[in-house]
C-alpha cells in the first residue's frame, strides 16, 4: 500500500536561507504602511525556461523528449511592484542583468516613479 504517498517533483529550497532572518526582515518591512513599498524582481529565459521535467514512457522504457542544451538567446526583465498600482517601472533587456545595467534602470526607469520617504512608493525592497 502507497500510505497516502506520492511522487512529487521536489521544490528546491535554499539551503542557506535563515528563518530567523526572514522573520527580521518581516518584521523590519511590517513597520512601514504597505503603500510606502515598492519591491522589484529579476526574471529571465533562455531555449531551457521551460524544459519539460516529467514524462510518462511504459514500464521498462525511458520517458524522453527533445530538448533544447545549448542556451541560444536570453532575455532579463526587471519589474518594480506597488500595491493598488501594479508595475510601476520595467526594462527587458537580451542578455542579463549586470550591474551598470541595473543602475541604470534605477536611475531612469524607477527613480523618477518614486516619492521621498515618508509618502507612498517611498521604500524599495530588493
Amino acid at each position: 500500500e502507497r500510505a497516502g504517498l506520492s511522487v512529487k517533483r521536489v521544490q528546491r529550497m535554499a539551503a542557506e536561507r535563515d528563518p530567523l532572518q526572514a522573520g527580521n526582515f518581516l518584521h523590519r518591512v511590517s513597520a512601514y504602511p504597505a503603500h510606502y513599498l515598492v519591491s522589484i524582481d529579476e526574471m529571465s529565459k533562455d531555449d531551457r525556461t521551460y524544459a519539460i521535467l516529467w514524462g510518462r514512457a511504459p514500464v521498462g522504457e525511458r520517458a524522453e523528449a527533445n530538448i533544447p542544451f545549448v542556451r541560444k538567446r536570453r532575455f532579463s526583465a526587471i519589474c518594480a511592484l506597488a500595491l493598488d498600482k501594479g508595475i510601476i517601472a520595467s526594462r527587458v533587456v537580451e542578455s542579463s542583468f549586470d550591474r551598470d545595467t541595473f543602475i541604470n534602470y534605477l536611475r531612469n526607469d524607477l527613480l523618477p516613479v518614486m516619492n521621498p520617504y515618508p509618502a507612498p512608493q517611498s521604500v524599495l525592497l530588493l
